[in-house]
């Protein structure tokens, strides 16, 4: 047992207990959520939950540098694989996001995710003395190629997310803020010609957004009902299994995107603050371990990782509350997806990894007096 508990102490507790309660809350979320209609998602989603925690574990006891060593021809991969979806992916709901390999389905735009994170730490990581406009620019370029081909599928909300960590990165990176600026101008100049080239239905998500009782039986169902889900459950939720908007097939993508509304249905407004303290935490623990670790691939890292894995979470919330445009993106480690959830998983591990090696080079290798 005391062997155990030294292996743990090379890693973060806190952060391995929240997010292993996190993944396993949202199994038993997922069964209430679809055994009214899809008998056996939620044992694929705890089958995916063991995969995505081995592999974990399995990253966090390899050196987080090697990895990085080998970013690019993970890169290089996930682009072909980006590719292979767009000649030839799995098509569902008039998305062409998958790959279908005998029985399973793998999204690689999840994975670019946990790819890019890599690409953008090694670029950064190299600059010792601050990211000059250079590296920014390379780390744009690299990114860009995976954002764009998966707008091309179309998935507005995972290309954003694959995009926002490197931009985070970026901004803390010691680069001149007038480039900043720069970038901030640009983006509003080109609002206009962002807008003329999103696809009919991304464009009705926002106007249902911005103004919901314009369009309540069509673009705004989905934010409608889950504003009800949610407001019904009140204080301490309607009780588990016993979601009535859930459970009468009122509310759409009730296990995916919108997974939130049915535990604010069941839950209530206590255990949904909870979830997002627990999200909040997971984010600022981790950025608190990329304040500390001197290493500069590692500190990039952290950053991104609590970053993405926070954003997303509040993105997804303020989605389904009417906070946010519906734009189709996970609750991190909950939302039905093998692919998502195992994209997390090894996120974490990535982050346990630069923890366990500023543990062993500082406090388990002090010398003894």
């Amino acid at each position: 047992m005391g062997k155990l508990i030294n292996i743990l102490r090379m890693y973060d507790i806190p952060l391995i207990i929240t997010v292993l309660f996190i993944v396993f809350w949202g199994v038993i979320n997922m069964y209430s959520a679809t055994i009214h209609e899809y008998k056996y998602l939620y044992i694929k989603q705890f089958i995916y939950a063991i995969i995505g925690i081995s592999l974990a574990f399995l990253i966090a006891n390899i050196d987080y540098r090697k990895l990085i060593y080998y970013s690019f021809h993970l890169y290089v991969i996930g682009i072909i694989a980006l590719l292979i979806v767009l000649f030839a992916g799995t098509t569902i709901l008039g998305a062409k996001r998958w790959i279908s390999i005998g029985p399973i389905t793998i999204q690689p735009s999840e994975l670019m995710k946990f790819v890019t994170i890599l690409v953008s730490a090694r670029i950064l990581g190299q600059a010792h003395e601050g990211a000059r406009l250079i590296d920014a620019v390379k780390v744009l370029a690299l990114v860009s190629i995976p954002v764009f081909l998966t707008l091309a599928q179309p998935d507005l909300g995972t290309a954003i997310m694959i995009l926002l960590p490197a931009l985070v990165a970026i901004f803390i990176s010691g680069i001149k803020r007038k480039y900043i600026i720069l970038a901030i101008i640009l983006v509003i100049i080109s609002s206009p010609f962002v807008w003329s080239n999103l696809k009919e239905y991304q464009k009705n998500r926002i106007l249902a957004f911005l103004q919901p009782e314009k369009d309540p039986f069509n673009t705004a169902y989905h934010l409608i009902q889950s504003q009800i889900a949610i407001g019904s459950g009140k204080i301490f939720g309607k009780g588990y299994l016993q979601g009535t908007q859930s459970k009468l097939f009122f509310l759409p993508e009730q296990h995916t995107d919108f997974i939130f509304a049915t535990i604010g249905e069941e839950w209530g407004f206590v255990i949904s603050f909870l979830l997002l303290f627990l999200y909040l935490f997971i984010g600022l623990r981790i950025i608190y371990w990329g304040n500390k670790i001197s290493d500069l691939y590692g500190k990039y890292i952290c950053y991104m990782a609590g970053s993405l894995i926070t954003l997303q979470a509040f993105i997804n919330i303020a989605m389904t509350v009417g906070l946010a445009p519906v734009v189709g993106i996970t609750l991190p480690m909950i939302s039905y997806g093998g692919t998502s959830l195992v994209t997390f998983l090894l996120i974490i591990g990535l982050v346990l990894s630069v923890i366990r090696e500023h543990k062993y080079q500082t406090e388990f290798n002090k010398p003894k007096f």
